[in-house]
């Protein structure tokens, strides 16, 4: 794959890295801000590319335009390397998560609705799938950053949930005695429902996912008064 892209603004970058690297003097800001773009891009690109355990710091320089250098005076190694990229991941699916997050509606039945959906799709989500083969490649080579990413995934899922639980709860006539809990049980159940979709062949079966989906959360809020 080639490193430059036009859509994404790296061949700029990286041309700006390379004026940085025959100037003598220390890069401007704005030629600092394109470098470390054009670093992390072509950083994300070499871990898709070919897994964590293949991929070296020598190639990422050679693929970001930059000199090895350049490249440990941003990060430490390749385990640095790997999280930075995760966690630009992270914020760049948050942000399009909370421009989703408007249509959530005003009822917790709505509210969990839009979270099962909104888990279901980021699932079907192709650069999401792929880094979590290489999250899950990591578990082997790079555990402390694949537990921190599960963490930052599954907490953050948690704190909206929760918060949605203590909100909207008492106003569907039920106080929850342990809100945590109850997050953490209503992302196991659409795990389950994932599981169950996967498993029977209906994954891609967008109406049979949403239908399920909806089951689902109906249930779980009609037990509403044992929580």
């Amino acid at each position: 794959m080639a490193a430059a892209t036009g859509e994404n603004g790296v061949s700029g970058a990286m041309a700006v890295a390379g004026g940085a690297q025959r100037s003598r003097g220390r890069p401007s800001r704005k030629e600092a801000e394109a470098i470390d773009r054009s670093v992390l891009e072509a950083a994300r690109e070499s871990f898709l590319a070919h897994g964590f355990t293949a991929t070296t710091m020598d190639a990422i320089a050679a693929r970001a335009g930059v000199t090895k250098a350049t490249l440990y005076q941003r990060y430490d190694d390749k385990v640095a390397m790997l999280r930075a990229v995760l966690h630009e991941r992270v914020a760049a699916w948050s942000a399009v998560s909370n421009r989703r997050a408007v249509n959530r509606g005003d009822t917790l039945d709505k509210r969990l609705e839009h979270y099962a959906r909104s888990i279901t799709r980021w699932s079907r989500d192709p650069e999401v799938r792929s880094f979590g083969e290489l999250i899950r490649e990591c578990w082997g080579t790079a555990r402390a950053v694949a537990e921190e990413m599960q963490t930052i995934r599954v907490t953050r899922m948690l704190d909206v949930i929760e918060k949605d639980i203590r909100e909207f709860g008492p106003k569907a006539g039920v106080t929850a005695a342990n809100p945590r809990l109850i997050a953490e049980l209503f992302l196991g159940m659409i795990g389950g429902v994932h599981r169950y979709l996967e498993d029977s062949g209906q994954a891609d079966d967008q109406a049979v996912a949403q239908l399920c989906l909806n089951q689902a959360v109906n249930m779980f809020v009609a037990g509403k008064s044992a929580w």
